[in-house]
């Protein structure tokens, strides 16, 4: 596809309770689907509210949990694919802070774990090991998790490993916000490639959640942002388009004065 159309939903989730959290996924895919948008992208660990650690082994779920299921039910009902974080445990009681990418059809196309634990979530999860691209009709989604957008090496293996667009979902707080405004717009400059970012609102305990969700395109223009308003936005995103060929970042790429980067 050329063209998808991309709602994100900052929202603010209530902390513990994954049953009105599933009451504001429902409602946001049914105004998504009114807009006949492709993808609906919620914030980092929507599901359950972000502060969880305490009661993880209460909150986590697999792939084929029960609150799982129901967001499958609700993709097939609004004929809509979605990204939607979770805490998962996996058969080793292992937690991660993970996302999933499920199609229309209801289908898991594929789950990626976060790579980069921020502060205290290094208490209660295991980081991921692998960066992931998922293949889709709507394109070759690459998958990050909030604190991984610090990082540029990420998203710029996300764009050698054929990602036709990235898709953050973050639970940024005060008084990071401009690191994170700035960092998504420097990942999709520097890599030529859309950038999906859906934060969301909220306060839980001393953190108080910034908003800031947008959409981008390869160029960087900011096509949606929502600040610090409440609500779910539909934009009109290209997946592919001209590029200024001066610039071509990754073929201009010196690699063999990088080995730094990896000692």
């Amino acid at each position: 596809m050329d063209r998808i159309k991309v709602t994100i939903a900052q929202l603010i989730p209530k902390l513990g309770d994954k049953q009105h959290n599933l009451e504001l996924i429902s409602e946001s895919m049914e105004k998504a689907e009114k807009e006949r948008s492709h993808l609906v992208v919620f914030p980092e660990l929507f599901l359950t509210g972000y502060s969880i650690g305490e009661n993880l082994h209460e909150m986590a779920e697999s792939e084929d949990g029960p609150s799982l299921d129901e967001i499958k039910t609700l993709c097939r009902k609004h004929g809509i694919y979605t990204v939607i974080s979770f805490p998962e445990k996996d058969e080793e009681d292992n937690y991660y802070i993970s996302s999933a990418l499920i199609d229309h059809n209801g289908k898991v196309l594929g789950i990626y774990r976060k790579t980069h634990l921020f502060d205290e979530e290094k208490k209660y999860f295991t980081p991921g090991s692998d960066l992931k691209v998922i293949d889709s009709p709507l394109g070759k989604v690459g998958m990050m998790i909030c604190f991984d957008v610090e990082f540029p090496e990420i998203a710029r293996a996300l764009k050698l490993k054929g990602a036709d667009f990235i898709v953050i979902v973050n639970a940024n707080m005060h008084p990071y916000q401009e690191h994170h405004h700035l960092y998504v717009r420097s990942r999709s400059m520097e890599n030529e490639i859309p950038v999906i970012i859906c934060n969301r609102l909220g306060v839980e305990g001393n953190l108080h959640f910034c908003g800031d969700s947008m959409v981008m395109d390869a160029t960087g223009k900011v096509l949606a942002a929502m600040n610090e308003d409440e609500g779910v936005k539909t934009v009109e995103l290209p997946i592919k388009q001209t590029l200024d060929p001066k610039m071509s970042y990754t073929q201009n790429r010196r690699k063999e004065l990088y080995n730094i980067l990896t000692q």
